[in-house]
C-alpha cells in the first residue's frame, strides 16, 4: 500500500522480455500479447523455444509475424530453463532484461513500474500470482499468501534477504555481469540465482502493485509434483551453498543458509499440523479456534487489500482448506529430505496448463 502506482518511466533504455517455452505452445499467446500490449516502449520481446518442440517453435513463429515487436529464437543451450535464460542473455544488447513464463498475463504497466525502481536498485521483481478461478485453484492462492508471499516478506525483515526469480523480473545487465548467468545444474535456478545475488549485495526491490497473473495447477497430482520439484531444488541449493561453510562468519551467507533451515524446520512442523490441531481441540478448543480465526483474518485481509491493488475478485472457499494444506506441504517437504537423503532423483515436473 505504500507503493506509488504512478511512479511509472515509460521510454528510455532497451528492455529485452524473454520467454522460454517448452510443450505449452497452447498458452505462450497470453504472456506475449500481453507484453505486446505493454506501456514501456522500448521494449523487444524474445520468445526462447527448445529446438526439438516444433508446436512452440511455429506457435512462435506465428507470434512474431503478427507482431513487429516479438521474435523467436532456438535455444542452443537445451535441456533447462536456465539454458535457454542464459542463452538469450548471452545474445542479447538491452540494457534491462525481463523474465517471464509463458502462461502468465503481465499487467500492462508492470514494465513501467519496474524500470521506474529500477532507477535506484539493480533488480525489480513485481508479484506473479496464482489466479484462484476453482476450488483448487483458490487453494493454491491462500498456500501462495501463507507459505511464500508472507514468508518471504518475514525473511526480508529478519534476514536481509530478498527473492530475485525468473518470472515477472526486470534485472540490469550489470548484474550478470557481476553474479554470473544462471546455473543450469540445479532445479531452481531462480532461488541459486537470488542467493548469489543476495550475497553479492545487489538491490533488489519487491513490487507488488500491477502483478503478473499465472495459471495455477488444476489437479493434486500436478499440485504434489511440481511442489516436490521446487522444493528438492531448493534443498539442492541450500546443501550446495552449505558446502561453503567456511564463509559462516560473513552475514549474508550466514542469512541465506538461515533461510534455508528455517524452510525445511518448518516444513516439517507443518507436516503435523492437523494432528495437532486435532488434539488440541480436545484440551484447548478456544486456543485453536483463535489461533485458526487469527490465520484466517490474515490471509483475508491480504486478499482484501489484493481485490483492491491486484485485481482479484471475492474471497472463494479455498480459505477454509488453510489446515489442510499447510499439512500437505508439510508432507511434501517431508518426502524431499527423505528422498534427498537416500538419493532418490527428481527431475523438472510440468503441470498441465489448460488453453
Amino acid at each position: 500500500l505504500r507503493e506509488d502506482p504512478d511512479k511509472l518511466v515509460h521510454s528510455g533504455r532497451s528492455v529485452e522480455a524473454l520467454v522460454p517455452v517448452y510443450d505449452e505452445p497452447h498458452v505462450l499467446h497470453r504472456s506475449v500479447e500481453r507484453l505486446v500490449a505493454s506501456t514501456y516502449e522500448d521494449l523487444t520481446v524474445t520468445i526462447v523455444c527448445e529446438p526439438n518442440d516444433q508446436p512452440s517453435i511455429d506457435r512462435a513463429a506465428d507470434l512474431a509475424a503478427d507482431h513487429e515487436v516479438v521474435r523467436y529464437i532456438l535455444n542452443d543451450r537445451p535441456g533447462s530453463k536456465a539454458g535457454a535464460l542464459n542463452d538469450a542473455i548471452e545474445r542479447s544488447d538491452a540494457d534491462v532484461i525481463a523474465m517471464f513464463d509463458a502462461d502468465q498475463q503481465p499487467h500492462p504497466e508492470l514494465i513501467a513500474h519496474g524500470m521506474a525502481a529500477l532507477k535506484t536498485d539493480d533488480i525489480a521483481r513485481i508479484r506473479s500470482l496464482p489466479r484462484p478461478t476453482g476450488l483448487l485453484e483458490s487453494m493454491v492462492y491462500y498456500e501462495y499468501l501463507l507459505l511464500f508471499f508472507l514468508p518471504q516478506k518475514l525473511a526480508r525483515q529478519l534476514l536481509g534477504v530478498r527473492i530475485v526469480g525468473t518470472r515477472s523480473v526486470l534485472v540490469e545487465r550489470s548484474v550478470f555481469e557481476e553474479v554470473g548467468l544462471f546455473s543450469e545444474d540445479h532445479l531452481t535456478e531462480d532461488m541459486d540465482f537470488t542467493h548469489r545475488c543476495h550475497q553479492a549485495g545487489c538491490s533488489i526491490r519487491e513490487l507488488c502493485r500491477y502483478p503478473a497473473f499465472e495459471e495455477p495447477v488444476h489437479t493434486f497430482r500436478d499440485w504434489w509434483g511440481q511442489r516436490v520439484r521446487w522444493m528438492t531444488g531448493h534443498l539442492s541449493v541450500g546443501h550446495s551453498h552449505a558446502r561453503n561453510w567456511r564463509k559462516l562468519f560473513d552475514v549474508t551467507f550466514l542469512s541465506s543458509i538461515l533461510m534455508f533451515v528455517g524452510t525445511f524446520v518448518g516444513g516439517v512442523l507443518l507436516s503435523m499440523t492437523l494432528p495437532k490441531l486435532a488434539l488440541a481441540a480436545v484440551t484447548s478448543p478456544a486456543v485453536v479456534a483463535a489461533g485458526l480465526g487469527g490465520i484466517f483474518i490474515i490471509v483475508l485481509t491480504t486478499r482484501v487489500v489484493d481485490n483492491h491493488v491486484a485485481g482479484t475478485r471475492g474471497f472463494d472457499f479455498g480459505w477454509v482448506l488453510i489446515p489442510a494444506t499447510l499439512t500437505l506441504f508439510g508432507l511434501v517437504v517431508v518426502r524431499v529430505i527423505v528422498g534427498y537423503a537416500v538419493g532418490r532423483e527428481t527431475r523438472w515436473y510440468q503441470a498441465e496448463k489448460h488453453t
